[in-house]
């Protein structure tokens, strides 16, 4: 369950973006850093998405940023 994404930010190139998303998976905060990049596949305009796992933590430990708390 997605508990709080932040605000989309352009990557390298006209049509790439990313941002970052916070989920909570059983008693764990995952975080994920997500893209979307716009491309020609040949017939026309495709979007794709990637995520990519960065780091997480568990619920009762103490190195979990702090502003992430209010969101659980």
């Amino acid at each position: 369950m997605v508990i709080y994404t932040t605000n989309e930010w352009k990557g390298y190139g006209k049509q790439n973006y990313y941002w970052n998303e916070y989920r909570l998976v059983g008693n764990e905060v995952q975080k994920y850093k997500c893209n979307r990049r716009k491309f020609f596949d040949g017939k026309e305009n495709v979007w794709e998405r990637n995520e990519t796992f960065k780091e997480s933590w568990n619920l009762d430990n103490p190195n979990i940023p702090n502003w992430l708390l209010q969101y659980l």
